[in-house]
């Protein structure tokens, strides 16, 4: 699949269902292609994407604005887990 991706020139993270994640400094983080959020609070954010998920670990952590598609959370980001 990845090598007709390749072929084809399409965008790996879209054809894949990946996770794409974008960092500004440790304050923000606008993430895409998500699927569900597991757990939030100010200190913990866990997202579920297609294929594996990913923990933002931190303080004052919150949700700015999110779509069914992406979210931009900000705080003081610590370490960033994927499982």
């Amino acid at each position: 699949m990845e090598k007709l991706i390749d072929t084809l020139q399409l965008p790996k993270d879209l054809m894949l269902g990946a996770l794409n994640i974008r960092l500004l400094g440790q304050y923000e983080a606008y993430i895409e292609n998500y699927k569900s959020i597991i757990e939030y609070n100010d200190k913990t954010i866990s997202l579920l994407g297609k294929n594996t998920k990913v923990t933002f670990i931190g303080e004052k952590l919150r949700i700015v604005c999110f779509s069914k598609d992406d979210m931009r959370i900000k705080g003081c980001l610590h370490e960033i887990k994927y499982d």
